[in-house]
């Protein structure tokens, strides 16, 4: 079930209240409601749930999973991983037009993340061995991470839009050790560690920036 709580740890809310996993909450740009996968209906779709009313209004509806959502913060857009039995792709949603495409990808891609000014979507490309981070824009698309030493995946923007926090792993599933990670964004490709160590470190997440 999907929870929140306030900053410091007190004030904790279950939002939802169902047998079926609820997972992979993303807020919504006006933090009054939550975007999140769930299996209530027999697969992966996306649900919202508002914060006042608890009120859960299902988003997707198709062959596909729909998992790993993610929101723009001028809030036009909600992007998910939709899972077919070939592979992944990435649905991007207009929330206030209802038009839905499919990011353009020469292969397989999922966790998708929107920068700040919504100028760009960074998401994880699966067409090769190790993955690599790339993104995309109105124009055209580049790399961020390709180390082929690496896997990398979860990417998340900082506030300012200035780095790109993300994990990486020597191996994917047996044998996987995953360290956090930073990148410039305006010049990305550089891997500064953030830890070490035997464990799973993944899904960054950056701490707003306080208003002045």
């Amino acid at each position: 079930d999907i929870w929140f709580m306030n900053a410091d740890g007190g004030g904790l809310v279950r939002l939802t209240d169902h047998r079926a996993p609820d997972q992979d909450p993303a807020w919504a740009s006006d933090g009054r409601s939550v975007f999140f996968t769930s299996e209530r209906d027999g697969r992966g779709e996306i649900y919202r749930v508002w914060l006042d009313s608890r009120k859960v209004d299902r988003q997707t509806s198709g062959l596909a999973r729909a998992i790993m959502p993610a929101t723009s913060r001028d809030g036009r857009y909600l992007a998910w991983s939709s899972q077919l039995l070939i592979g992944f792709k990435i649905q991007l949603l207009n929330l206030q037009t209802g038009e839905l495409r499919t990011v353009g990808t020469s292969g397989g891609a999922c966790r998708p993340a929107f920068s700040p000014d919504t100028r760009e979507m960074a998401f994880v490309h699966l067409d090769a061995e190790p993955s690599q981070l790339e993104a995309v824009t109105e124009s055209g698309r580049r790399t961020l991470i390709a180390d082929p030493r690496l896997w990398a995946y979860y990417p998340a923007y900082s506030p300012d839009g200035r780095y790109i926090a993300f994990s990486v792993s020597p191996e994917h599933h047996a044998g996987e050790d995953w360290d956090l990670a930073v990148t410039d964004a305006a010049r990305p490709g550089a891997i500064t560690k953030l830890t070490s160590g035997p464990g799973n470190d993944r899904v960054p997440d950056w701490r707003p920036t306080r208003p002045r």
